[in-house]
């Protein structure tokens, strides 16, 4: 779930509860989840002429597919409040925004991560008075990501090999993207959700090789 020239595909989660960003009560970031990739080993199959040289191209096949985990990414405004994430719900479409597949369409899971406010306390104490707080912009980054299913890997990396002629490295696999959604709290306690709506998922053809039979 995925260039890895991977594009970062951000939304911005708008305030909710209040017209500003004063301290406390604001919530604005802008999320991105960047490095899902899955890599194709892809065997050409061939017929075997009556003398066992090559013959005419039958298909290709995967022959192994490896993913690779990516990486969140999150920008939070100065004044913004703090994010707990609880869950996370990954829904796996095509380009277009078709479902993946009907067995691998959806993925939920427990998370238990921090993003912090966007404001510093002196002397790099992680909590002071709310007048001793600074509006500043922070980042948080939350590497080796693991969301895509392997049923979504593996159907990503078969859409590789969905055409009927030869392929090779330089092959174009179909895309595949996530749909990323966080629900938690805020530093409140209020109900908050975070959403990253087109995580791309590089797909690509890592090595061929050719089988005779």
């Amino acid at each position: 779930m995925r260039k890895l020239g991977l594009f970062v595909l951000p939304m911005l989660l708008a305030a909710c509860g209040g017209t500003g960003l004063n301290l406390g009560q604001g919530f604005e970031m802008t999320a991105a989840l960047t490095g899902t990739q899955v890599a194709v080993d892809v065997v050409n199959v061939y017929a075997k002429n009556a003398d066992g040289s090559r013959g005419a191209y039958l298909y290709s096949r995967v022959d192994k597919y490896t993913p690779t985990a990516g990486t969140l990414n999150v920008e939070v405004r100065g004044g913004s409040l703090g994010f707990t994430a609880q869950k996370v719900t990954v829904k796996y479409t095509d380009a277009s925004g078709n479902p993946l597949d009907d067995s691998a369409a959806t993925f939920n899971n427990s998370v238990a991560f921090t993003v912090p406010g966007g404001y510093t306390c002196p002397n790099g104490a992680t909590t002071c008075a709310a007048t001793d707080k600074t509006l500043t912009a922070t980042k948080f980054s939350l590497p080796d990501l693991y969301w895509l299913s392997e049923q979504a890997a593996l159907t990503a990396a078969r859409g590789c090999v969905n055409g009927s002629s030869v392929i090779g490295t330089s092959h174009d696999c179909p895309e595949a993207r996530m749909y990323v959604t966080f629900t938690g709290k805020d530093s409140l306690g209020a109900e908050r959700t975070l959403t990253i709506p087109q995580a791309q998922v590089r797909v690509y053809v890592a090595t061929v090789s050719d089988e005779v039979r």
